[in-house]
């Protein structure tokens, strides 16, 4: 479940549109094959500070949560300036498993410092404009798309490291969603031999409908299950008989 968890870590892109972020609730269904593990919750939501929250909830589900009882909670707090995404304070925390984990990270813009502590190790690391941290890079996925490009190439401050995420847009398939039949663009990354695909639905201001990892022959999927606070496509109601 640790690389189930992990799936949600691997593609995300910085944002240059120019349209603030609007908040939503989606909750997904994680897999192994057609085993379900469990499920995520995604929320994005606007402080009365004018900061903004994106957190993410992941809990064991069914069978699953017979063997595994971890609960996985992370958060990014961020500022929205000009079209860029501005990181201010994240936290990772993992319990109630065997493994107890916790990471977080604090970003002084004007120091040009990050400063975190993972695991009970502190560290110190130099970031520069655009520099995003493991959450807050998914959430801007869905405002890169909107420049069409085709390869994607960022940086991401990890556990003290300047991490670079490379992507390339892998085509275009329609997918079956909650909301019907959507045209989505797929997006790839591939590190050695591990391969993880993102499906993004322009219909939901390009939302994840789909993310899969493939590991030792194993392939995780997260699905969307349900979303709301953003405009959802019309339904088209079966004809009439």
């Amino acid at each position: 479940m640790r690389i189930v968890f992990a799936v949600f870590m691997l593609c995300a892109l910085p944002a240059w549109a120019t349209t603030p972020p609007q908040g939503f609730v989606a909750r997904y269904e994680l897999s192994l094959e057609s085993m379900p593990l469990g499920e995520t919750e995604r929320k994005l939501e606007k402080l009365a500070s004018g900061d903004y929250l994106y957190s993410t909830r992941t809990v064991a589900t069914g069978v699953a949560a017979i063997l595994m009882k971890d609960r996985i909670v992370e958060q990014s707090r961020f500022r929205f300036i000009k079209g860029r995404f501005e990181p201010l304070d994240y936290q990772y925390q993992r319990s109630g498993g065997k493994k107890t984990k916790s990471s977080n990270a604090q970003f002084d813009w004007q120091a040009k410092q990050a400063n975190g502590n993972h695991n009970g190790e502190a560290w110190q690391l130099a970031i520069k404009p655009d520099v995003l941290d493991r959450l807050l890079y998914q959430l801007a996925a869905t405002y890169d798309m909107q420049k069409q490009r085709k390869r994607f190439s960022y940086q991401i401050a990890d556990r003290g490291e300047l991490k670079t995420y490379d992507l390339t847009v892998a085509g275009n398939e329609t997918l079956d969603t909650p909301y019907g039949r959507l045209p989505t663009v797929k997006l790839q990354r591939i590190e050695g031999d591990y391969e993880t695909s993102l499906w993004l639905a322009k219909a939901l201001s390009y939302l994840p409908v789909r993310i899969e990892h493939t590991e030792d022959g194993k392939r995780y999927r997260a699905e969307l299950k349900a979303l709301s606070g953003l405009a959802l496509p019309a339904q088209k109601k079966p004809a009439a008989r």
